[in-house]
């Protein structure tokens, strides 16, 4: 008798398909979603983000011909051959090569060809992070923080002349393990327009300088975010106390980049277009639990041992809010400027 992957009206998404057609990233959420649903709700006291049901239902069919399919006919032998749509979902590890070829093609549109450009990456501390990870609000004063702390630094650089770069933010939710890390990738301009509209040369990257002038944009902004909110008495104290707890700013990197920009922006876009880890990092799962590996910065090469819940946990958690732009553009790489 064939399997078959039944839906439960409440938690799992509405997919029927044989469960041997799944690949083995589908049949990890097949087989314990409704168990992932669950603990999620008894955990947060709510319900998980509809944009997750959504996507998850949508990776579960992708390929399914039952959803609809392309059939393709060889004039020679006379074979035909149907394959299914794709579903587009950022859950989905088939379809993410499509959506970083899409980022590529608009990147390319956007940023200004030939210019150098320098990668910097900001972080904050993790007290901060539930904070930034609590909605489309506080996730936009993040963004937008990292932005004004970057043109500020180039500014004061050389202040007569006024020169405004072309920044593409792209903000990343997760670490290489898939835990929860918000941190920002920028993808800055070596070069700006200045007030008498000339191309100037910009090299200059104060780390020391952007580490405070990035702690304070990205408290400040918070602040404003809430502001009037009953989260007011308690994150004023907790942002006020980062000034103290880190004298020296929060984290910076600054990177020049001296190959094609659009290996960085392919390198970049994967992040915001598809899971934290691919299937072949996936060394085994028994059912049970999920034994996977990633690259660590610190420790290396590293092989963890989780539960299938809870590894989807870490899976989903990058998912945005529905409709939020993960990859945005400042300065004057944003459009009513560049155009």
């Amino acid at each position: 008798m064939q399997a078959v992957v039944k839906a439960d009206e409440r938690r799992m998404p509405t997919v029927c398909r044989p469960f041997e057609e799944m690949n083995l990233w589908q049949r990890i959420f097949a087989g314990h979603w409704d168990g992932f649903v669950a603990e999620y709700e008894r955990e947060h006291g709510q319900s998980i983000p509809e944009c997750w049901h959504e996507n998850v239902e949508r990776m579960l069919s992708c390929g399914d011909i039952r959803e609809g399919y392309y059939e393709y006919y060889c004039q020679d032998c006379g074979a035909t051959k149907k394959v299914g749509f794709t579903c587009k979902s950022r859950l989905c590890l088939r379809c993410f090569k499509v959506a970083v070829d899409d980022w590529l093609e608009q990147a390319k549109r956007v940023l200004f060809e030939g210019v150098i450009h320098r990668q910097v990456v900001l972080t904050v501390p993790p007290a901060l992070r539930p904070l930034i990870l609590s909605g489309e609000k506080e996730l936009k004063a993040y963004i937008d923080a990292g932005a004004k702390a970057v043109k500020e630094l180039v500014e004061e650089w050389r202040k007569k002349r006024k020169i405004r770069i072309g920044i593409m933010a792209v903000l990343q939710l997760h670490g290489r393990a898939g835990n929860s890390n918000p941190h920002l990738h920028f993808v800055v301009s070596e070069g700006g327009i200045d007030k008498d509209g000339t191309w100037r040369g910009v090299n200059y990257f104060d780390t020391k300088k952007l580490r405070r002038k990035w702690q304070y944009h990205v408290v400040t902004e918070l602040r404003k975010v809430v502001r009037g909110s009953g989260r007011e008495a308690e994150w004023n104290d907790k942002l006020g106390s980062m000034f103290r707890r880190y004298p020296t700013g929060f984290d910076v990197d600054c990177m020049p980049e001296s190959g094609p920009v659009e290996r960085l922006v392919v390198y970049l876009c994967k992040y915001v277009s598809s899971p934290p880890i691919s299937i072949r990092r996936i060394e085994e799962y028994d059912g049970k639990n999920v034994t996977y590996r990633y690259n660590d910065h610190r420790k290396g090469l590293v092989q963890e041992t989780i539960s299938a819940v809870e590894f989807i946990g870490r899976m989903i958690r990058h998912l945005p809010p529905k409709n939020f732009r993960m990859v945005r553009y400042y300065g004057i790489y944003a459009r009513p400027i560049r155009e």
